[in-house]
């Protein structure tokens, strides 16, 4: 849930810090898990103004565009449809930076030289996607500090995880609730004040009736006439956008807006598109077909609510509305929908369709069934001040069975018992007063809107909740220790966690649930999809630790923090048939990105390779004392460049890759530097752990060191050599190092040099030169004949 700081700032005054909120946020229970500014602080970015666009004389999408700041003008190419002369634009100068990382520099476009960038929103952060630049309306003189003109959009979004018995708290009134609780303040709920038309009444338009009480309790209208459907003004775009709402129209926009105040999902239906002047809530029949406006045909399981007109249905309760009654730009009279749901029909509903919404997710929490007048005025009022036309006089309520507040019985001296607190009763019950829990004789009125209050338990929590459980006495207690040994594969997975970070990675922590989109960079592999998916988003189950490397690269690139060592170690998901358990193998990611170390004094940064990766790996599995390690180059890994990608082996046992993710991935996820992956399979690389120890001393006889220079065709594996040279020295052969490559047109283009380092040793005496010649001989005889090579004299 995204909380917007500013918005909130609407309906409760606020004299702390951003920090100090998100804390105290967290201590009532709601955790904020990420403090988002919306807007990053720009540097050489400014006010600028097109003076004149002309066309690019060898482009035909590109455009000359003369923009001034005021002291200056610059010739600026520019590729937006939407650019004009006049427009007041945020400019960026040669020099500047934006959030996404990329430097501006002077440049020459299809013969043309530009200066500048004119910027989009998605290029200063504030969306995901833009179809064009960013024509701003200010009466900031050109030049101004681009963070001057936008200071109106400074904000930050608190990131929230609200559980699933507070659905309370997924609207920023409800959290302004919460914080009104520790701050001492009121909350300022919007106030009004509906001017209806007095010249019909909505009674001689719509009939409303509810047959299927047991999934619609309550089911309230509203009707607005001439209203024109139109874009939304800023200011609630604004609002929208930046909790990750896209902008549809003044009456769609002005539902979620509500939603997201209150809490109370609402449903615009186009009026004249309604047959029969009537609306009849029923419960659907198993196998009746019913398209949503996704224009996609459900097939409705048994007792779904289902709002009709007279003819046919018109929407799925409290989940999705019809396309058969869709407001468009056309739409001139709307029937405004506020209704309460029972959750238990909804969760049944959109578990069987397979169909969640932003809406039915607050229906199956439980929303404030006495909230639902109030949040249809105030949808109304909005809609007749952004989309015009008139109020039809009188509101329909169809309310058959009044929900009954619930009471608590309450006695304060349990608190007590239960927090070991020393609290009064008049402290107890002020502090619930706090949260309009209010003292009766008969016990404690609960709120609407705090569905999870049930029980006398409930109340305790909630004072200790309020009071702060940093604020409660402790008592000292005698820790009773239950050590048990952990399993051998515990054991080795905390060692190769813990030789990982040695070797400076970070580990990371990502979701199993990935989108299906995301799969599609690992494909060959039968993945688990989700029955009934929180979103799109989190629809399957991951294939790879290949996707969660990634989002987390994009993630810190577009906060400015390209250079990462990261690694992950958890499960992946793969289809065993529909019927059986998903194999579940366990999995080590590495991905390297970005500088290798940062400038200093001595010379310039040094960008991950290959041979980074390589030494990673090759390192760990010399630290588990795993032997016969083979990194042989491979090919159509559909993730990997064919030119530096490589398989992994132990014993001839495949144990995974590694190697450079190619462009088209890399482009996919918008990552702008080089990322270098390796994926190893942790079950098998268990099998091969061993720390069965064993000393060896030093060797107390000289040893003797030979070097063996071999001219080879490009194509042969150094690998293969190395092994072939190891497999023809003897048991005096104690070490070889490749310590030189060399190509160059001296040797033919075609080949390459290898210089090996021998070193011969023996534990029990002095070896002869003699031998030793001999030994070093049979492997440059046969080092010939076997990869048809040549020595390499100088």
């Amino acid at each position: 849930m995204k909380i917007s700081y500013k918005w909130l700032k609407e309906y409760i005054d606020i004299d702390i810090s951003i920090e100090e909120l998100a804390q105290k946020i967290t201590d009532s229970g709601v955790e904020v898990e990420e403090i988002i500014p919306l807007v990053a602080e720009f540097d050489n970015i400014v006010l600028g103004k097109v003076e004149s666009r002309s066309k690019h004389p060898d482009a035909d999408k590109l455009s000359i565009c003369n923009v001034s700041t005021g002291d200056e003008t610059f010739q600026v190419i520019c590729g937006a449809p939407n650019v004009e002369a006049g427009q007041l634009i945020p400019f960026a100068k040669t020099g500047a930076k934006l959030p996404n990382g990329m430097k501006i520099k002077k440049a020459k476009i299809r013969g043309v030289e530009s200066f500048g960038m004119i910027c989009s929103k998605e290029e200063l952060g504030f969306e995901e996607n833009s179809d064009g630049i960013w024509p701003l309306e200010t009466a900031h003189s050109v030049g101004t500090d681009i963070n001057i003109v936008l200071a109106d959009y400074k904000d930050y979004i608190f990131d929230l995880f609200i559980t699933s018995n507070r659905p309370d708290c997924l609207s920023h009134i409800g959290i302004a609730r919460e914080v009104a609780a520790f701050t001492g303040k009121e909350v300022k709920f919007p106030e009004v004040k509906i001017s209806e038309s007095a010249n019909h009444n909505i009674n001689d338009f719509i009939k409303i009736n509810i047959e299927y009480p047991q999934g619609c309790p309550r089911y309230a209208a509203r009707l607005i006439q001439n209203i024109k459907v139109a874009p939304s003004p800023d200011w609630l775009k604004q609002k929208l956008e930046t909790i990750g709402l896209r902008s549809i129209n003044n009456v769609v926009d002005i539902t979620n807006f509500v939603l997201n105040e209150m809490g109370q999902p609402l449903h615009a239906f186009d009026n004249d598109k309604l047959s029969g002047k009537q609306i009849i809530v029923k419960n659907s029949i198993a196998g009746e077909k019913f398209t949503t406006l996704d224009d996609k045909v459900r097939i409705l399981p048994e007792n779904c609510v289902m709002i009709c007109d007279g003819k046919e249905p018109v929407a799925i309760g409290g989940i999705m509305g019809g396309l058969n009654s869709e407001v468009s730009d056309t739409t001139t009279t709307i029937l405004l929908e506020s209704a309460y749901f029972t959750p238990k029909n909804i969760v049944t509903s959109t578990r069987k369709l397979s169909l969640m919404t932003d809406a039915s997710q607050r229906f199956e929490k439980g929303t404030d069934y006495d909230n639902v007048l109030f949040a249809l005025d105030r949808a109304t009022e909005l809609i007749k001040q952004l989309a015009g036309g008139e109020i039809v006089q009188g509101v329909i309520d169809i309310y058959p069975k009044k929900i009954e507040q619930t009471v608590v019985p309450f006695n304060p001296s349990h608190v007590n018992r239960i927090l070991g607190s020393d609290l009064d009763n008049n402290t107890i019950l002020e502090t619930l007063k706090t949260i309009d829990l209010i003292d009766t004789p008969k016990g404690i009125t609960v709120p609407s809107y705090r569905v999870d209050i049930k029980e006398e338990i409930d109340l305790i929590e909630e004072v200790a909740r309020l009071i702060n459980l940093d604020n409660l006495p402790t008592s000292v207690t005698e820790p009773v220790y239950l050590d048990q040994p952990n399993k051998g594969t515990d054991d080795y997975i905390s060692d190769i966690r813990e030789n990982l970070i040695q070797t400076g990675l970070q580990e990371i922590f990502t979701n199993s649930m990935i989108s299906e989109k995301a799969t599609s960079i690992t494909p060959g592999i039968d993945t688990v999809k989700i029955l009934n998916p929180i979103s799109d988003d989190l629809s399957t189950m991951r294939p790879s630790l290949l996707q969660g490397a990634l989002s987390t690269i994009k993630h810190n690139q577009n906060r400015q923090n390209p250079n990462l060592k990261i690694f992950e170690i958890g499960r992946i998901f793969i289809n065993n048939g529909s019927d059986t358990i998903p194999l579940q193998p366990g999995k080590i990611g590495i991905a390297l990105t970005g500088n290798r170390m940062p400038d200093f004094w001595q010379g310039d940064a040094t960008l991950f390779d290959f041979y980074d990766i390589k030494g990673i790996v090759e390192e760990l599995m010399q630290k588990l004392q795993i032997d016969k390690v083979e990194i042989e180059p491979g090919k159509n890994i559909s993730y990997l460049d064919n030119d530096q990608s490589a398989i992994i082996s132990v014993n001839g046992a495949e144990l995974g890759s590694l190697g450079k993710i190619n462009d088209t991935v890399k482009s996919n996820y918008g990552i702008l530097n080089d990322v270098y992956f390796a994926e190893i399979d942790l079950d098998i690389l268990l099998n091969y752990i061993s720390y069965d120890k064993k000393y060896k001393t030093i060797g107390k006889y000289p040893y003797i060191e030979k070097d063996l220079a071999l001219i080879l065709d490009n194509s042969t594996n150094a690998s293969e050599v190395f092994n072939f040279i190891k497999s023809q020295g003897g048991k005096h052969l104690v070490n070889i190092n490749i310590f030189d490559v060399f190509v160059g047109d001296k040797i033919g283009k075609e080949n390459k040099s290898l210089a090996f380092r021998l070193k011969f040793q023996s534990d029990e005496r002095t070896l002869k030169d003699k031998e030793v010649d001999q030994v070093f001989k049979r492997i440059i005889d046969k080092s010939k004949k076997q990869f048809n090579a040549s020595l390499r004299e100088n």
